[in-house]
């Protein structure tokens, strides 16, 4: 948890001591249905695990061409509702992010904390991040597709080949 207030804070120190704090349209704050697979590899035998669920996001523009994001999640696994998924993303993104259409590609941070009620077990995975996504924007309105992030697999168990999430957002921009 430290992980996630200490790289929470970064970012909004970051947007909060930009020039451009004062511009309309540079923030936003909505809602998002998120997912995370990670693949995994058993001798000849491949498993995918999926979560799914609601994200709050966020982002602020602090120039034209890069933008922060981040966004906080609770997710279960499709599966075994008793398999939940919680933590939180950070990213820059780079690419046009004016009215209209954006794309752009994204390094970032992820921490997730993963809790099976059923067996008394919990794990923490935390990370780097890189993806891609696309969107529109409209002058108080942003979609947003982000299509693919692959997370760093080293905090997975050894058998891991795999692990990425995406996210469709709907936020307000102000």
């Amino acid at each position: 948890m430290n992980k996630s207030v200490l790289a929470t804070s970064v970012l909004l120190m970051s947007a909060l001591t930009t020039p451009v704090m004062a511009e309309e349209g540079r923030g936003s704050i909505g809602l998002a249905s998120k997912s995370i697979s990670i693949a995994t590899t058993s001798g000849f035998t491949t498993n995918t695990f999926q979560w799914g669920g609601i994200a709050l996001v966020g982002g602020y523009d602090i120039t034209n061409s890069i933008s922060l994001h981040g966004s906080y999640y609770t997710l279960t696994e499709t599966t075994d509702s008793n398999s939940e998924m919680s933590g939180f993303d950070a990213d820059v993104r780079f690419g046009p992010n004016g009215l209209g259409f954006t794309y752009y590609g994204s390094l970032g941070y992820f921490s997730d904390t993963w809790n099976w009620s059923t067996g008394g077990v919990s794990q923490d995975y935390s990370g780097g991040t890189f993806g891609v996504g696309i969107g529109y924007n409209w002058d108080s309105v942003n979609l947003d597709w982000n299509i693919l992030n692959i997370r760093s697999k080293s905090d997975y168990p050894a058998t891991t080949d795999l692990v990425g999430s995406g996210a469709l957002s709907l936020s307000y921009r102000f």
